[in-house]
């Protein structure tokens, strides 16, 4: 079984939210909300936390699924943005595997998956 993971800050992107309770309605595929914030600021420790444990270990895999390195998640200074601007992971047997980071580019598939009920993988 799939689910779509949505990495956010605070409560996250209202047309995001409204995308992926469609999805579920129409092609259920079930979904979870990540908030990677702290009283809806950055947090540094969660960011890193969910780089770290959900990202990193599937980093090969998810470059041959994607194409893009999920280092694009992480700065040359230290500090992550799993959240920001936001992160949907298509989760199979709670693993990644296939994710999709920036804002434009998740509206457009969640947009897409909507009308097809199609999955990347």
């Amino acid at each position: 079984m799939y689910t779509l993971k949505y990495y956010c800050q605070g409560s996250g992107d209202k047309e995001i939210l409204n995308l992926l309770q469609q999805i579920k309605d129409k092609h259920q595929i079930s979904y979870e909300i990540k908030d990677l914030s702290t009283n809806g600021q950055y947090d540094q420790a969660k960011e890193k936390a969910a780089y770290e444990k959900d990202f990193k270990p599937r980093a090969k895999l998810l470059m041959k699924t994607t194409g893009v390195s999920v280092t694009k998640l992480r700065s040359r200074s230290g500090n992550y943005f799993v959240s920001k601007p936001g992160t949907i992971a298509l989760m199979k047997d709670g693993q990644i595997i296939w994710w999709i980071h920036i804002e434009k580019d998740i509206k457009q598939f969640l947009q897409n998956l909507l009308l097809s009920g199609r999955l990347p993988v």
